[in-house]
């Protein structure tokens, strides 16, 4: 049996919490906005709940106070400046490639390979001996 060749179908954002595999809020979303707003939602109503408008709980003027923030390629949920655990990253959803992606790839993968090909072979301890040298 040979496995195949995949193409990308769509890209989607999942929003999880580090080191909680039940939290309510894992989810995979169509756009970020949506992610991020639904991620903070959720994050809020876990800590903080939300309160009846009408309520004269003391606790229930203990607000949020979110930013995200983005770290390479994912964004975290800040609240009163502590990172929350709260991530939300780019996933990529893939399906079985058609007959003429993988016509595709495969020239890519050629052009690539013939790029390489055409530029000259330089040792790997040359290459970081004229990576470390001072440039004027």
């Amino acid at each position: 049996m040979t496995t195949p060749r995949l193409a990308r179908s769509l890209t989607v954002f999942h929003a999880w919490m580090e080191d909680n595999d039940w939290w309510d809020g894992n989810a995979l979303y169509l756009d970020l906005d949506t992610a991020k707003q639904h991620a903070a939602y959720d994050y809020e109503d876990d800590e903080y709940g939300h309160p009846d408008e009408d309520s004269d709980d003391e606790d229930a003027n203990v607000r949020p106070d979110f930013a995200w923030e983005q770290v390479g390629s994912r964004w975290h949920l800040i609240d009163h400046g502590k990172d929350t655990n709260i991530r939300v990253g780019e996933t990529t959803v893939y399906r079985p490639a058609t007959p003429r992606e993988i016509q595709q790839q495969d020239a890519l993968a050629a052009a690539q390979e013939a790029e390489r090909a055409s530029k000259p072979h330089v040792p790997l301890a040359e290459a970081l001996k004229a990576a470390a040298r001072p440039t004027a």
